[in-house]
């Protein structure tokens, strides 16, 4: 969630699917091509309450209560509207009540999640420039097994929901940019290994979905 392309940023780009067909092929191109900066756009974003609601896929009351109850807190600059982390907690604390847990235990399980993104990223923070390359090369190979894991899965067990969602994965690692050609230093190296990190546990849990039982 911190500098990975987030389910809010799905949500979002989501929001005017009813625009004429040609327009929303040009509306999505670009936004591949101009999904290096989604970063920067979403922490500077605010929503109010109905308006972090609807992306969400929430209704306000459920977000006003969710507050209240202190699982969700909107972002401090003091205006009470909510940022790209409070509304990234909301989808998944939704995400984990569709999946049948309680309240509680939803809040309990993304903070958890939530938490061990946070570590992730302060250790890729504390990295040197050598460590951090090597960790980037490994994430690179790993993800390129898993995807070949799924492409030889996807024509025998996908249904073409799963397809289309393996599909958008595949596209936004490819509109990021071929790891080789990018330089592995600074904030954008870490940013990368965050991005892979993210990636590569969306196609692990897409190859999850495609196992056979019992395999």
């Amino acid at each position: 969630m911190i500098c990975a392309p987030t389910t809010l940023a799905i949500g979002i780009r989501r929001q005017g699917s009813n625009r004429p067909v040609a327009e929303a092929q040009t509306h999505d191109a670009l936004t591949q091509v101009l999904i290096a900066n989604d970063g920067e756009v979403l922490a500077r974003l605010r929503l109010s309450a109905a308006e972090a609601a609807r992306v969400c896929n929430v209704t306000p009351r459920q977000l006003i209560y969710w507050t209240k109850k202190g699982l969700v807190k909107p972002s401090t600059d003091g205006d009470h509207d909510y940022d790209v982390f409070a509304m990234e907690k909301v989808i998944r604390i939704r995400q984990a009540l569709e999946k049948g847990h309680s309240l509680e235990k939803a809040a309990q399980l993304v903070q958890r999640e939530i938490g061990t993104l946070q570590a992730e990223a302060k250790r890729l923070e504390e990295m040197a420039p050598d460590a951090l390359e090597d960790e980037l090369r490994a994430r690179l190979e790993r993800l390129e097994t898993r995807i070949n894991e799924l492409r030889r899965a996807l024509p025998a067990s996908l249904t073409i929901a799963r397809l289309r969602k393996a599909v958008a994965v595949l596209a936004r690692l490819d509109a990021q940019g071929a790891l080789e050609n990018s330089q592995a230093n600074g904030d954008s190296a870490k940013a990368v290994a965050l991005r892979l990190g993210r990636a590569i546990d969306e196609l692990e849990l897409l190859l999850r979905e495609v196992q056979p039982v019992g395999a």
